[in-house]
Order: C-alpha cells, then sequence, then structure tokens
C-alpha cells in the first residue's frame, strides 16, 4: 500500500483567476506531501543537517485530472516504483477527501551530497528501508498511466 500523506488545504492564495487551483500548486502539494516520507526514509531536514546529504527532483510530470478549488482537502500518496544506488522513480496520486483523485505525478529523486553538489549513494540505512518499503509496494500493480507518453488524444 502507498504511503498517504497528512491532509493538506487549499490556500486561497492558490487559486488563479479561473477560480482553481493554480498549475503551479500542484508541484507544491506534491512537493510539501512527500516531506513526510522523506522523513521516514531517514532524508528529511534533520539528515541534510547532519550528513549534508538531500534529495533533488530529477524529473516530475503532472497529470490534471479533475479540477481542485479553495478550501479542498487533498492528501498526497507517494508509492516507490523503483530503487537504485542514488535514485528512486516513484508515482503520486492527489487525493481528494471525497476520494477522487485530482492529479498523478511521476518522477525521479535523487540523492544529492550537497558538497559537490553531486549525485551520490545512499548510505546502508537509508537504502534498506528504500528496498524495505519498495517491496512492498511492488505487491500492487503498477498504475497504468506510469511511464505514458505525451502527446495529443485524436
Amino acid at each position: 500500500m502507498p504511503y498517504l500523506s497528512p491532509e493538506m488545504i487549499v490556500r486561497p492564495e492558490w487559486i488563479d483567476y479561473n477560480g482553481h487551483l493554480n498549475m503551479a500548486y500542484y508541484g507544491v502539494l506534491f512537493d510539501l506531501g512527500s516531506d513526510p516520507f522523506s522523513e521516514a526514509m531517514g532524508m528529511g531536514e534533520a539528515y541534510l543537517r547532519d550528513s549534508g546529504h538531500t534529495t533533488y527532483t530529477a524529473e516530475f510530470r503532472i497529470r490534471y485530472l479533475q479540477e481542485v478549488h479553495e478550501g479542498a482537502r487533498l492528501r498526497a500518496s507517494l508509492r516507490l516504483l523503483d530503487v537504485g544506488p542514488r535514485a528512486f522513480h516513484y508515482a503520486q496520486e492527489l487525493i481528494h477527501a471525497d476520494g477522487w483523485v485530482a492529479a498523478t505525478g511521476e518522477g525521479i529523486s535523487l540523492h544529492v551530497d550537497q558538497s559537490g553538489p553531486k549525485v551520490a549513494a545512499y548510505p546502508p540505512a537509508v537504502q534498506a528501508k528504500l528496498d524495505a518499503t519498495l517491496a512492498e509496494h511492488q505487491k500492487e500493480p503498477i498504475p497504468d498511466w506510469v511511464g505514458k507518453p505525451m502527446g495529443l488524444r485524436k
């Protein structure tokens, strides 16, 4: 089962002139929703402070599925798809409190030594947590939207 973030509320300043969540803030919600996952894997703010290592997003793609409005309550899921020695591939969904999926995201996260900065191997304890989480997440089928090319519908 994927990780599920605490609930987040759409702020008034995130609403655009069309009356719905501006596209940029979907990324903000995905990012905020992934922070507790990073903490659980041992790669949160204290990890940066103590080790000089952190994570960078190398790539992230968002699919906007349904409009979100001011005050909406959302949670972000995070599911590992693959883990390497220096990066992981993951999928996310923004899930409305009513149960529908507002958006999906797919990304690659890099483990970075800030002294370079340069991509670096995970320490054994972090690698073990990621590998154990991946094993749990692989029990479910990969979402059908993962890895799909972008293009026009005809």
